[in-house]
């Protein structure tokens, strides 16, 4: 094991800060079905509410049996949220996310599965326009949340289940830190192109940027700063940035990549977004996580634009994580990649070598946190999870 002289937080804080560190940290995105999973639960015990405090203890069970790693990227405890950001979320998935154990249509042993519907018409458009999207989204709530399974509309009983993520976040967030185990993002939420794409759904979502695309851009704007502060005021509730800048704000970006999208589209539609909100929060002193799902090869120079050392670049192994490097070497941090499959179906001798190839390459002097692709698959191998954090703290990055 490579002789360690920094705490956790420390190292975390090197890898973000691109300052040299004793060894490359190492963060799985984990949720509670693998943790579950090992301990023979099925998955649709993980994504039943009923048993979250049963899946948090699992993390915890896992984090000690199988040996400790640097941070979390998130709790698992809970995300804290105000009213509008549990509307938010409530509006983007609701009761078109399918659960196992919940929908005979869904296999007990998957997991959840997303239903593409609409619950935005054209119209909406202009609405958004003129009142901005929190008014819009109070005004439209009964309309949207109409067969939603747990949603209710009284206002006292919005604000409590705020007020009850706010204070799981805070129990779970102690949890780790008295572990000296950092959580690296506390509120989680996606860019206003990703809302828009989830419920107006991607094929119509992307109709509309060629058939009215000043509309579109127009809600955009009007979208942006309601969902920016909002994710401000959530922090805020649960005590706001450490002095280091974390816990700081995950931002899953996914439908706007070039996987889906040509440059022009990304320009207008996608890249002043995320950029006006990574900027709001590192002004306020926040370290955003840059959650990005699906391939971001193409995007990757546009990140140079966001305040350096301010961000981490989460990828999930569809993004060429080398390049990304090449890219970002002087100005991000990179977070990731093992792939799902290599997680769940390679050898630990398989896992091994991915980890020391990436740590090689970009986790060479610093600014690598090693992760999973995206969260650990429920069917993750213990072996080859153990061979990941092992590797971490055994194998010692090259240096220039």
């Amino acid at each position: 094991m490579i002789k360690e002289t920094m705490t956790k937080e420390e190292r975390i804080l090197a890898a973000i800060n691109l300052e040299p560190y004793d060894r490359v940290p190492v963060a799985p995105h984990i949720n509670s079905d693998f943790a579950l999973c090992r301990k023979g639960r099925p998955t649709s015990v993980a994504f039943n509410p009923a048993f979250a405090e049963e899946g948090f203890q699992a993390i915890i069970d896992l984090f000690d049996e199988v040996g400790e790693w640097d941070a979390q990227t998130l709790s698992r405890g809970g995300t804290p949220a105000t009213p509008n950001m549990l509307r938010l979320l409530a509006l983007g998935y609701g009761d078109r996310m399918k659960y196992p154990g919940q929908d005979s249509r869904i296999s007990p042993e998957t997991s959840p599965q997303y239903e593409e519907r609409e619950m935005m018409s054209v119209d909406d458009y202009e609405e958004i326009i003129n009142l901005g999207w929190d008014r819009f989204l109070e005004k439209n709530l009964e309309r949207f949340s109409r067969g939603m399974s747990g949603v209710t509309l009284d206002e006292t009983a919005w604000s409590l289940a705020a007020k009850g993520s706010i204070d799981r976040y805070i129990r779970a967030r102690e949890t780790w830190h008295q572990r000296g185990t950092p959580v690296i993002a506390g509120v989680l939420l996606a860019d206003p192109q990703m809302v828009l794409s989830l419920i107006r759904t991607l094929p119509q979502f992307t109709l509309d940027m060629y058939r009215r695309p000043d509309k579109v851009k127009a809600a955009l704007d009007a979208m942006v700063d309601d969902i920016a502060q909002g994710a401000l005021e959530s922090m805020k509730a649960a005590g706001g940035p450490s002095p280091t800048g974390i816990p700081g704000i995950m931002i899953s970006c996914e439908r706007g990549s070039g996987q889906y999208y040509n440059l022009k589209l990304f320009e207008r539609f996608v890249w002043p977004y995320i950029k006006r909100m990574v900027e709001l929060w590192a002004a306020e002193g926040y370290v955003t996580t840059l959650h990005f799902d699906t391939d971001w090869t193409l995007n990757l120079p546009y990140l140079l634009e966001l305040p350096p050392k301010m961000c981490i670049c989460e990828l999930d192994s569809t993004t060429n994580i080398f390049k990304a490097k090449e890219i970002l070497k002087d100005h991000m941090c990179i977070m990731g990649d093992v792939p799902p499959a290599l997680s769940a179906y390679g050898t630990p001798e398989e896992m091994e070598a991915y980890c020391k190839k990436v740590i090689d390459v970009v986790g060479k002097d610093t600014g690598f946190i090693l992760s999973t692709g995206c969260s650990v698959p429920p069917d993750t191998k213990d072996e080859n999870y153990k061979m990941m954090i092992d590797t971490a703290k055994n194998y010692p990055p090259p240096r220039s």
